[in-house]
């Protein structure tokens, strides 16, 4: 009787496990019944900033993009707050983005932006700026060593002899760094020679204009007579620069170069305020990002001819050409482009 128990008892178990198995099959296949593809994919831009022009055009290019692409886009700006840029990050990883996009407000600090992301299994794309010590799926950005590289070669054409003043951006920052070897590596042989002498150099932390302004204020105070050029790691510390070398009555007299083209530095470059720009096309690296963005959410190989060192592991590097613009070339690059209105740039009606 026991034994006869013990057998029903066994087939019964058995029958429940075989139906508990079958149903279990049963949701699996439901779910591949709709593929990744037919599911909306959510993309998860993290700014660190948009206090700058060329970050606010970055997010409208990128929404704008993402849409003809039928992504969602969920875009949230750090104003230059890393503890805001990792809850905001931890938020979206929440929401279910499928991809995260992040250019960093600290390279360093947002490494747990990345983790955080990885650890739900969502790749993840620096953009511009490359987040350290972190392995992201891959960095997609410009040609940061060349647009130092180009800053140096006009300076050093123009002005082959004299002082010149070094103000970078963070100093955390990669680009910071890339722009500074790139210009470094064309300005050595001359103050190897003597023809070149770098009066001051400083980083400025978060890129803040005042900051520049004020490096420069002060550094003018003993070389005033001394200063021939100034390469500025953006625009906005361009504008610094030049508003303390107009102060002191001089700015006609000093070669200063930025980057990012803003509207506001192309129309000091048309004036004579400023002699060089580095244009970045925005358009390019945002569809190179979207187009990443979507093999990544197919799982397919990323393909990248160049990697980097972010401190820890090698990662993809793909960059995007950049362009010299001055006065000469100013109607032939960002207004032939696109970027900027002829009008918006020599300010006429």
């Amino acid at each position: 009787m026991g034994r006869s128990l013990l057998t029903r008892g066994a087939a019964l178990g058995l029958t429940f496990i075989l139906l508990f198995m079958a149903a279990g099959c049963e949701k699996r296949v439901e779910r591949q019944e709709k593929p990744r593809e037919d599911k909306k994919m959510v993309v998860g831009f993290s700014l660190g900033t948009l206090m700058e022009d060329r970050w606010i055009r970055d997010r409208d290019i990128f929404i704008s993009k993402a849409e003809q692409e039928n992504i969602e886009v969920i875009v949230n700006n750090a104003n230059k707050d890393s503890d805001l840029q990792y809850q905001q990050v931890k938020t979206m990883l929440n929401q279910g983005i499928d991809v995260l996009v992040i250019a960093p407000n600290d390279s360093s600090s947002e490494a747990r932006c990345v983790k955080a992301a990885k650890d739900k299994k969502v790749p993840v794309i620096s953009y511009d700026r490359l987040v350290s010590n972190s392995n992201v799926d891959v960095y997609i950005s410009f040609d940061n060593y060349q647009v130092g590289k180009i800053m140096a070669e006009y300076l050093t054409k123009h002005v082959p002899k004299g002082g010149y003043i070094i103000i970078g951006g963070s100093e955390n920052d990669s680009n910071s760094n890339m722009l500074y070897e790139g210009a470094m590596k064309v300005l050595e042989p001359f103050i190897d020679r003597g023809d070149i002498r770098i009066l001051a150099k400083t980083w400025i932390d978060g890129w803040i204009r005042e900051s520049a302004y004020n490096f420069m204020r002060e550094e003018l105070k003993s070389n005033k007579d001394n200063v021939k050029a100034v390469i500025c790691g953006n625009d906005s510390l361009a504008w610094g620069a030049i508003d303390a070398l107009s102060e002191a009555q001089i700015a006609e007299k000093v070669q200063v170069t930025g980057q990012d083209a803003d509207l506001v530095a192309c129309q000091r470059i048309v004036t004579g305020k400023q002699a060089l720009t580095v244009y970045k096309p925005i358009k390019d690296l945002v569809e190179k990002t979207v187009e990443v963005c979507m093999q990544l959410y197919k799982g397919e190989k990323i393909k990248a001819d160049n990697v980097i060192d972010d401190g820890t592991y090698k990662v993809p590097y793909i960059f995007i050409g950049v362009q010299a613009v001055t006065k000469d070339n100013i109607k032939d690059t960002v207004i032939k482009d696109g970027f900027h209105l002829y009008e918006d740039v020599y300010q006429t009606e």
